[in-house]
């Protein structure tokens, strides 16, 4: 695969202690959790789930993006509850996550805005509806057609604050765009393109499509609700996705599986899903 597709896989971050199993988070930030087992993601869409509507809203470039508040709790101080929160703070608290954390904020995020050719994405009430869109929408290219420099823009609209205990107000919103956009401030590599290898993508024509794409619960998110803690965020979950991405270059054509995890919450500009970071990229 060209370009930044062809780099080595992210390091999916994930710590384990003892007892415990690890939430993937982006960048070095460390979250302990636990291991288990149930159905938290059917709970979840009960309990954030929107009337339904005949075609739901989408996000356009003349959007009126007005942040929306997160749908929150207060979740129950049970000893599940206070023993991974205080794991989460005590692994954001290190050196280097508090180095991290301070690089995400010294990030200028652009205002948000979908054009240079990104596509308006519909409003989701359900994880899995929104990560495949999301997905889609980032990974579906045509160099020539889309620019970079409005991916930024795109990536902020499309955004979820990290309401991840220990994370503070002001790292929480550079997230996705610091694993897509500003690899060196998360220490993984990200599948978008540098600017110069977009350049050169755009001009020999080079073209990604996604197929076959599939997503799922992550297991240790999963393991780490039915353990009995529960996110501050409604929508908090992380979605495991794996495909197949093309890469077309004049009538040559190659196939790449991928996969990856997404970290999604309560969407800062419309009542819905949105995307936190992503993390895990793997490629073959």
């Amino acid at each position: 695969m060209r370009g930044a597709v062809m780099g080595r896989s992210r390091r999916t971050l994930i710590v384990a202690a003892a007892t415990l199993g690890a939430l993937i988070v982006a960048g070095g930030l460390t979250a302990i959790l636990s291991a288990g087992g149930g159905h938290a993601r059917t709970l979840r869409r009960e309990t954030v789930s929107a009337p339904a509507t005949a075609s739901p809203p989408a996000l356009a470039p003349s959007g009126d993006w007005t942040p929306v508040p997160p749908a929150t709790t207060v979740p129950a101080d049970t000893p599940a509850q206070q023993h991974y929160d205080r794991g989460f703070e005590q692994g954001f608290a290190s050196a280097s996550n508090q180095a991290e954390l301070a690089a995400l904020e010294a990030i200028r995020l652009p205002e948000p805005g979908i054009g240079g050719g990104w596509p308006a994405l519909a409003v989701s009430n359900t994880p899995d509806g929104w990560a495949r869109q999301f997905a889609t929408g980032l990974l579906d290219v045509n160099f020539a057609a889309q620019h970079r420099s409005a991916l930024g823009s795109w990536l902020v609209a499309a955004e979820a604050p990290d309401l991840m205990p220990g994370v503070p107000p002001g790292g929480q919103y550079a997230g996705l765009y610091a694993t897509l956009l500003e690899p060196a401030a998360t220490g993984q590599p990200s599948p978008i393109p540098s600017p110069s290898q977009w350049r050169a993508d755009a001009t020999t024509g080079v073209r990604w499509s996604v197929s076959g794409l599939q997503t799922q619960l992550d297991p240790q998110w999963q393991s780490m609700i039915d353990a009995g803690w529960q996110p501050r965020d409604l929508r908090g979950t992380v979605e495991d996705l794996s495909g197949l991405i093309t890469v077309t270059i004049g009538a040559t054509s190659t196939a790449h599986r991928f996969s990856f995890a997404l970290q999604l919450g309560s969407a800062r500009w419309n009542d819905g899903y949105g995307s936190v970071l992503l993390a895990g990229w793997k490629e073959s």
